[in-house]
């Protein structure tokens, strides 16, 4: 479908709308719509139809991880309202601790016997998207100093900032679907593998927490670099610069190499969590490349 421009004043230029559409919208004169830019494409809709996104889904199974998978995808597609419809009370409790953990701007507004309902109470801005992922940036330089802590001896507690992580993670993804963001599959694709990466690291944290593990140098050194390689991530983001991108892909193939012969001089599975992380950040630079074009 295509509509001309027509000038109207010195700089304004203006389209019509398809009647067809004003009339399954019921919109009338003076009503208001909200437009947003995506790519090279503008986009209209009605605010209404934006605030009142809603689903229900019924879980079968007290599984926290099936809880977690499918309210968590639902919050990232920006449904505003989720009836979730269960039998075992358990999963209400499994509900409320992801709700009040991860799910930023979630609450729950009712409480039956077999089912809940949770509703979106706060505004999205791609200001907020800003902020949030700065915080989250932050939280995995933290998550560094934990798995730095661990390797020295110290056992520093990690699972709050692991909590935070996931719940700005959630609300960036959801920012970036409802706010139709520039480039949103690139940045899709280059959150989760900056999430994949810096799950590595809490992985790691895990493992450290239950085990008791000879550390080396070589481990601490390997830390270091995939500390670098984080750095070099960031900077890149921030700096918009296409220089640092091929300097991380430089550093990932030099140094990832280099530690497959560490896997038997050091622990494996610390090297190995560690290695995961370093090729995590290093994946990021190919949808960031993408984004900065």
């Amino acid at each position: 479908m295509k509509r001309k421009l027509v000038k109207q004043g010195a700089a304004t230029m203006m389209v019509s709308l398809p009647t067809k559409w004003i009339k399954e919208n019921k919109l009338e004169k003076g009503d208001e719509v909200e437009l947003y830019e995506s790519e090279n494409k503008l986009v209209i809709s009605r605010e209404s139809q934006k605030m009142n996104k809603e689903t229900e889904i019924t879980i079968t199974t007290p599984i926290k991880t099936a809880v977690q998978v499918m309210i968590t995808n639902a919050y990232r597609a920006d449904y505003n309202k989720i009836k979730i419809n269960y039998k075992d009370k358990k999963i209400y409790s499994m509900v409320k601790d992801l709700v009040d953990e991860q799910l930023l701007g979630y609450e729950i507004i009712k409480k039956e016997e077999n089912y809940c309902v949770v509703e979106n109470i706060a505004s999205l801005t791609q200001e907020q998207f800003d902020n949030m992922f700065s915080k989250l940036l932050l939280n995995i330089e933290d998550t560094f100093d934990y798995v730095e802590q661990y390797l020295n001896g110290e056992k520093p507690e990690y699972e709050k900032t692991q909590s935070k992580t996931k719940e700005f993670d959630n609300l960036c993804r959801r920012i970036i679907f409802r706010e139709n963001l520039p480039r949103g599959e690139l940045r899709m694709d280059f959150h989760s593998e900056l999430i994949h990466a810096q799950r590595e690291l809490y992985m790691l944290l895990v493992f450290m927490s239950k085990n008791k593990a000879k550390i080396s140098k070589i481990e601490l050194d390997l830390l270091i670099d995939v500390r670098k390689a984080f750095a070099m991530l960031k900077e890149a983001y921030y700096t918009k610069n296409m220089e640092t991108i091929e300097k991380l892909i430089q550093f990932q193939q030099e140094h990832y190499t280099k530690s497959y012969k560490n896997l038997e001089k050091a622990n494996p599975v610390i090297i190995h969590h560690l290695m995961n992380a370093l090729r995590g950040f290093y994946l990021c630079s190919s949808p960031l490349a993408g984004m900065i074009l």
